[in-house]
């Protein structure tokens, strides 16, 4: 891969200069879509297909609690678009991806519609419930559909059970998205150095513990071997899941993991951002409200002087499990039934605004929980900077398709103003509220352009992974001691006597 990473470098620096990027991708012209002239017969088309550039494709998957979003990108051409799936393209906003899956007397599918999240026999925040297996958090509430249809309380069959769903649905996901790579270039495929990678995201706290990152990147090689085979998510029963899984295990190989690629959620969020010549150094603290948790993190970006790559420095992050849909689950709790039933309908009044009692007092709940973790990410940051009034530069970026102004955003600007705010600042701060730009090389109408608070994250991992910007994690910077953020004085020797001299 890294030869190959930097020939298709040299080959856009050729073909569109070092700037390229910095061009308005509608104006470039592809040489792959300029057409043989009619007089030209069909062998001297094949002919200069064999001496076209070869494509790399990069597809950057969100793998979303309650839905999935893509973005594939041709390498060369530096062109993005986003991947629409058949079943979605008559909806509001035909490019989520259903993350929920439905078993029934043993046959598992995949829902492909937006209209349900609690469907009867479903197994939904698929992704949640494999960071918890991961951490082995097998009293986790996220985990109950999965015992309910096939899961051991004694962890191991339950594990193992999530792991097939994760690999089936994944799989299913990956081979629609091939099959509209190869419908968009329908000569990929005709060169033997055409290459297709992925790119997958997990939150920076996740991120850092081996054992979720290790299951996410099994997770990602097994599913991307499998696409072809399970395109589309048809239905099939768990043994013959199973048998498909365990005949695969024997054609896998090393070349996979330079296929898939995990890097940081937040990184790939601000990925736009960081490229963009609106972008600036500083500190920043990002809040990612998804469907299952808030994901928060504090990161110090830079342009190193060498070469003016992009680094982002994380000081801390922290997953709260107070994503938007514990609004429903909080809600449906106090009026006495957490059943699919009850969830889906308090589900539909939060996402039409009423103001029931129980839905209120669940936004409340939110935001107390959200500022108390707010609090507490910028005051473990504050204890990673050499400068602590650094601090009060901060901006805040906000994210994810369950950000709103009440509870999310109140409850984040909360400790810059409210009456703790002493506790972290001199005196209370407004800190600037920093927008996603929308980027010029992802191919988006003006009706479209709203979609891109939902799409940053497949956005940022749609970049060929030499070309993501480096990370450092917050267990890699150490707190500093008291002597490096305040220096002991120098000792003045005293002037010799002149009995000395």
């Amino acid at each position: 891969m890294g030869k190959f990473s930097i020939l298709v470098k040299n080959i856009k620096e050729m073909l569109f200069g070092r700037d390229q990027r910095q061009t308005d991708s509608k104006t470039i012209p592809s040489l792959r879509e300029t057409k043989a002239p009619p007089h030209e017969s069909s062998d001297s088309i094949q002919l200069a297909q064999t001496k076209r550039t070869p494509y790399f494709i990069q597809i950057g998957f969100d793998f979303g609690t309650s839905y999935c979003k893509c973005i594939c990108r041709d390498i060369v051409i530096d062109k993005a678009w986003v991947h629409l799936p058949p079943e979605t393209q008559e909806q509001e906003l035909p490019f989520l991806i259903s993350s929920v899956l439905v078993l029934k007397d043993g046959v598992i599918g995949h829902v492909g519609n937006c209209r349900s999240h609690y469907p009867e026999n479903g197994l939904y925040h698929l992704k949640h419930a494999l960071v918890k297996t991961a951490r082995q958090e097998w009293d986790a509430p996220v985990l109950a559909p999965y015992y309910e249809n096939g899961g051991s309380v004694d962890g191991c069959p339950l594990a193992g059970f999530v792991e097939a769903c994760a690999v089936y649905f994944l799989a299913g996901a990956f081979g629609q998205i091939q099959e509209d790579v190869r419908r968009r270039l329908p000569n990929f495929g005709k060169l033997p150095n055409d290459y297709m990678a992925i790119n997958l995201a997990v939150p920076v706290a996740d991120a850092e513990r081996p054992e979720v990152n290790a299951l996410f990147q099994k997770i990602l090689c097994e599913a991307w071997s499998l696409a072809s085979e399970l395109a589309g998510h048809p239905p099939v029963s768990l043994p013959e899941l199973a048998a498909i899984r365990e005949k695969n295990k024997n054609i896998m190989d090393d070349s996979l993991d330079k296929a898939c690629f995990i890097y940081p959620e937040v990184s790939s969020n601000v990925q736009g951002f960081v490229k963009s010549r609106v972008s600036s150094p500083g500190i920043y603290l990002f809040s990612d409200t998804g469907a299952g948790t808030v994901d928060q993190s504090v990161f110090i970006f830079m342009r190193r002087n060498d070469n003016q790559s992009e680094h982002l420095t994380y000081l801390h992050g922290g997953i709260f499990p107070l994503g938007s849909s514990q609004i429903e689950h909080k809600a449906a709790s106090m009026s006495g039934s957490v059943d699919r039933v009850s969830l889906e309908r308090w589900r539909e009044k939060k996402e039409k605004g009423d103001s029931d009692r129980e839905l209120m007092y669940a936004r409340e709940w939110i935001a107390e929980g959200l500022k108390a973790g707010t609090q507490a990410t910028l005051a473990f940051t504050k204890k990673k900077l050499f400068v602590k009034d650094q601090l009060n530069d901060i901006k805040v970026i906000f994210g994810g398709g369950g950000h709103c102004e009440h509870p999310y955003k109140t409850a984040v600007m909360y400790p810059f103003t409210g009456q703790f705010s002493g506790q972290l600042f001199r005196q209370s701060i407004m800190p600037d509220v920093v927008g996603l730009p929308v980027p010029r090389d992802l191919e988006l109408n003006d009706s479209e352009t709203r979609w891109m608070r939902r799409l940053s994250v497949a956005y940022g991992l749609s970049f060929e992974k030499s070309d993501l910007a480096g990370f450092t994690y917050p267990k890699d910077v150490d707190n500093p001691t008291p002597d490096q953020i305040w220096p002991r004085r120098k000792e003045i020797p005293a002037a010799p006597s002149k009995d000395v001299c």
